[in-house]
């Protein structure tokens, strides 16, 4: 995205893959948790503090944008340790992860739609139709994610053509090159 060479070792970029890869897992997967067990979950929260009426009501109006933050704070670690770049600074929110995050959610709602009114994939494919559903739903998160980091590139080059000292022009790794 940013249009510099990868000068890491190669263990290192596995490294740093694996460890994303982790953590994007753990936080999407709390984020889902959330959205789907959410309401068993304040429940039970509620129930072992006997606080059933008040928090009940703040719980299940806050579930949906809390699973958005775990998102968003998924898409961080990945735009700043990816790239192969020095001197950058940590963000928790950038314009990219937030429109990747909506592309995110866009892609997966319209392909829940597309799902539910063309679904011959078990037809078909028989029992692999879920691994192809799972594989394009795989592919159209990384393409959301992509996008994200190819915004704040393109934000930051912009940035650096404005005569902004610290930002890094395209094929820059850092503001001294």
């Amino acid at each position: 995205m940013y249009g510099v060479r990868e000068s890491r070792p190669w263990w290192r970029v596995r490294v740093t893959a694996v460890v994303l890869t982790a953590a994007l897992v753990v936080l999407i997967v709390s984020a889902l948790v959330l959205m789907f067990y959410g309401g068993e979950i304040g429940a039970g929260i509620a129930d072992y503090f006997h606080q059933r009426g008040l928090f009940t009501t703040i719980w299940t109006h806050s579930q949906v944008p809390v699973a958005l933050v775990f998102a968003l704070f998924a898409f961080a670690p990945i735009y700043y340790f990816a790239p192969d770049l020095y001197d950058q600074k940590w963000y928790w929110i950038t314009p990219g992860s937030v429109i990747g995050i909506l592309l995110w959610i866009l892609v997966s709602l319209l392909l829940r739609v597309y799902l539910g009114q063309f679904n011959n994939y078990s037809l078909t494919y028989g029992s692999l139709g879920a691994v192809i559903i799972l594989m394009l739903w795989f592919y159209l998160t990384g393409v959301a994610i992509l996008l994200g980091g190819k915004i704040n590139a393109e934000i930051e080059n912009a940035a650096a053509q404005a005569g902004v000292s610290e930002a890094k022009q395209r094929c820059e790794k850092t503001a001294e090159n």
